[in-house]
């Protein structure tokens, strides 16, 4: 009876195949070496179990910094590989092409390292140890480190909203922390909105301040209650007032006043799957009103209605709007 893909290979085949993956992509694949792996493929089930198992590994962990590979790798419940043979894969996956810590990768792959985290579209709620409220906006991920100097928070990806608790436990008081690649935030006593974007962190504030610090180590600033500000790794700013509310998603809702076209779409792209746009004719065209997060399909057909444009559906996952 073959061997199901579940059940465990041996270490030496499992060694095997990340043997040939490394020569493969490092190596001159010439004639002989392509044959001689086509050999070792064919040789057995067990050895075409174990090259696909590499490769799909390689598929999940493209575009990962080597280092964050390694311990996404080490912490997978179905993957027990020792440490040289993760060291090669490691060393397998950067040559599939390191990208920058946050850049926006296809495969997600920041929830595997996340504590904390939300698909496309969900959006959840948690009460963490200290007695902190944390939200997760759609498709977001963050990991928790906790210990007696500090409550950090790392925003990997996506969009949180954190109300801060008394921490009254044995190491009362320590500092609460939200930490991205382009700096560092701390809360004063406050609940607030901290967004990861492409280029930037978006920062705002409900109640009470928090404290900015570029990751860079400029001048520390302070965010008041009611203002927006924009974050790099060595700019801190202050927004004008936004055309949307930054936590309507919270009650379920993207609120607009005067919001773009394009950038109402590209918000609502966020909790769906696929491509939203609209013809450029129209992408400036302002729009206002409280939008449903729950069913963005029935969302883009109000839309349509009530500000007379045509709605183009090739597939679920290709929607424009277009002008009648």
């Amino acid at each position: 009876m073959s061997r199901t893909p579940q059940e465990p290979l041996p270490e030496a085949v499992i060694e095997q195949a990340i043997d040939w993956a490394v020569r493969l992509t490092y190596g001159e694949a010439d004639a002989s070496t392509r044959s001689a792996f086509q050999v070792w493929h064919e040789a057995s089930e067990q050895h075409r179990q174990a090259w696909q198992r590499v490769q799909s590994l390689q598929g999940r962990f493209a575009g990962v910094p080597a280092d964050l590979a390694m311990q996404a790798l080490s912490k997978l419940p179905k993957v027990h590989l020792r440490r040289r043979q993760l060291g090669k894969l490691t060393l397998l996956l950067g040559a599939l092409g390191a990208t920058t810590w946050g850049a926006g990768e296809v495969t997600p792959w920041q929830r595997l390292l996340a504590d904390h985290s939300t698909a496309i579209g969900e959006r959840r709620r948690w009460r963490l140890a200290d007695g902190s409220q944390l939200d997760l906006n759609t498709d977001s991920a963050v990991s928790l480190h906790f210990d007696s100097e500090q409550r950090l928070l790392r925003l990997l990806r996506g969009e949180l909203h954190l109300i801060s608790g008394s921490d009254t436990g044995q190491f009362a008081e320590r500092p609460l922390r939200v930490q991205t690649r382009d700096g560092l935030l701390e809360a004063l006593g406050t609940r607030f909105s901290v967004r990861l974007d492409e280029q930037a962190t978006r920062l705002a504030v409900e109640e009470g301040a928090v404290s900015l610090r570029p990751a860079d180590g400029s001048e520390l600033r302070i965010a008041g209650a009611g203002q927006q500000w924009l974050l790099n790794s060595g700019l801190a700013l202050r927004l004008p007032q936004s055309h949307s509310a930054p936590n309507g998603w919270l009650d379920g809702q993207l609120i607009a006043r005067e919001l773009p076209l394009e950038e109402l779409l590209a918000e609502l792209s966020r909790h769906r799957h696929g491509y939203l746009g609209c013809d450029p004719a129209i992408a400036r065209r302002p729009i206002s009103g409280n939008f449903q997060l729950s069913d963005i399909d029935a969302t883009l057909d109000f839309i349509a209605r009530s500000h007379d444009l045509r709605l183009y559906r090739l597939t679920r996952y290709w929607v424009r709007l277009g002008a009648t």
